[in-house]
């Protein structure tokens, strides 16, 4: 498989010719909704005229893996659950849940089968307002919960309860929340959900609220860890569910999740946070609030990334921040705007394609692509950033970027660069661009730039060429 068709890295390392120009009227039409009220919506469906063909593919439910037999539900201590947890995830903040434990090791162990929330019996108080869990409740591997629509799990703060999950969690039309209680023992712990070992989650049209604290990734709000050598049969998917006051999604290891159609609100770290997997689809998805972190913050080894019309707006720091060592990325139609540090944050990455997306009023640099090569920058609109439109750092010896039919405007540089390796530049529109188009490592080049024909060419340095072969084929 490609990740980026031969033609596009033809194109790389060719100078061809790509699509026409920006469209002018639809630049106008951006512009003006930013300068109005700047709606996510209206944005995002012009980010789409920029870049038509967005891909959706489709997300099979796969069912429950495993023994659906009637379940099997006990009581018992803390211990267990514990020590298999220290086994795949460490055993750090372990200490702090166990004094969190109003009643010192007493938990519900889901041992086998399929459960509901009625078969937990007198484990579990029925109140007018839902189901209410006052201790850990622990899904052990071949056994799943499941939440159905219209109910809703409580997780009482006061007597330190979570979910645990090394099996299945499926939530559809379900709610599972925090109260709004303090630990007595911990005032830092708040309830959360862990689907980790071969567990899986799967939640479609379902509210997470008032999870997660400041620790160890585990203990954030809703965890999927499954990077270990027995990965699960089944990919966590999340679909067109809500995430309120939920400290962060996090995943490692989640090779071929789909996380679409969310919506999230005052997270306090990165909203989306995922480290290492294979196959990621990030489509649809609306973030905003964002505190501390990124609204969306990708890490570690990653293959095969889609990022496609998200909106990421009024983040306390980066709008998404990508760095660790990614090959294949798609950044396609997505508007990210307002955020107070970088629109998008790129480092360490090859075979990249960002097209086709809106990046306007962010408080620092619109694009940043550092120690990355082998890139596309196109059609995309990059608008008010406090400084540059697009920043290349670190590039030198490294594959080529071309930058093609970006409309730059307003920004307080266009292009900027400090360790510039080989660039293409065709088709941008830098008219509106004041008050500078090129900055650092660029600024070199702009009076050349402006007497050429159509497609201009920085070539790399000498000593550092760039590689000639096909950097982008993927198994």
């Amino acid at each position: 498989m490609r990740f980026l068709p031969h033609a596009l890295v033809t194109c790389l390392l060719a100078a061809c010719p790509v699509q026409a120009k920006p469209d002018a009227n639809l630049l106008g039409l951006i512009r003006a909704e930013l300068a109005d009220s700047a709606n996510g919506e209206t944005l995002l469906a012009l980010a789409d005229r920029l870049s038509p063909g967005q891909s959706r593919p489709a997300v099979p439910f796969s069912g429950l893996p495993g023994s659906q037999a009637p379940a099997k539900v006990r009581a018992g201590e803390i211990q267990a659950a514990l020590t298999q947890l220290s086994i795949l995830s460490g055993g750090n903040g372990h200490l702090a849940l166990y004094l969190a434990q109003a009643s010192g090791t007493d938990v519900i162990h889901v041992v086998s089968g399929v459960a509901t929330l009625s078969d937990l019996g007198d484990l579990i108080q029925r109140r007018t307002t839902g189901w209410h869990l006052s201790r850990p409740l622990v899904v052990w591997p071949g056994a799943a919960l499941i939440l159905g629509p219209g109910e809703e799990l409580q997780l009482d703060t006061a007597s330190g309860a979570f979910l645990l999950s090394f099996g299945d969690v499926r939530m559809t039309g379900a709610t599972l929340r925090g109260d709004t209680g303090t630990n007595p023992t911990v005032p830092t712990f708040r309830p959360f959900l862990l689907v980790t070992g071969q567990g899986t989650l799967w939640a479609e049209k379902s509210t997470f609220a008032d999870l997660g604290f400041r620790g160890p990734v585990a203990f954030r709000g809703v965890t999927v860890l499954t990077g270990g050598l027995m990965k699960p049969a089944v990919s966590p998917v999340i679909l067109d569910s809500r995430f309120e006051s939920v400290f962060s999604l996090s995943f490692e290891g989640a090779d071929g999740m789909n996380v679409s159609g969310n919506r999230f609100a005052g997270a306090g770290a990165a909203a989306i946070s995922i480290h290492d997997g294979v196959r990621i689809l990030l489509a649809d998805n609306r973030i905003s609030g964002t505190t501390e972190g990124a609204g969306i913050r990708l890490s570690g080894a990653l293959r095969k990334v889609t990022l496609v019309a998200n909106l990421v707006s009024n983040g306390g720091r980066n709008g998404v921040q990508i760095d660790g060592a990614t090959h294949g990325l798609v950044l396609q139609g997505n508007v990210i705007t307002g955020n107070a540090q970088t629109g998008v944050s790129i480092r360490n990455a090859s075979c990249v394609a960002v097209q086709g997306n809106i990046i306007a009023m962010n408080g620092t640099t619109g694009l940043r692509l550092s120690q990355s090569g082998t890139a596309r920058i196109a059609d995309n609109t990059i608008l008010s950033n406090a400084g540059s439109g697009i920043e290349l750092a670190a590039q030198s010896g490294l594959g080529p970027v071309l930058l093609s039919d970006n409309a730059l405007a307003s920004n307080r540089e266009g292009l900027r660069a400090a360790g510039l390796g080989e660039v293409r530049l065709r088709g941008n529109n830098l008219a509106k661009q004041l008050p500078r188009q090129f900055a650092g490592d660029f600024a070199p080049w702009l009076g050349a730039y402006l007497t050429a024909d159509a497609a201009f060419i920085i070539p790399a340095a000498a000593g550092k060429q760039t590689v000639s072969s096909d950097p982008c084929q993927m198994e």
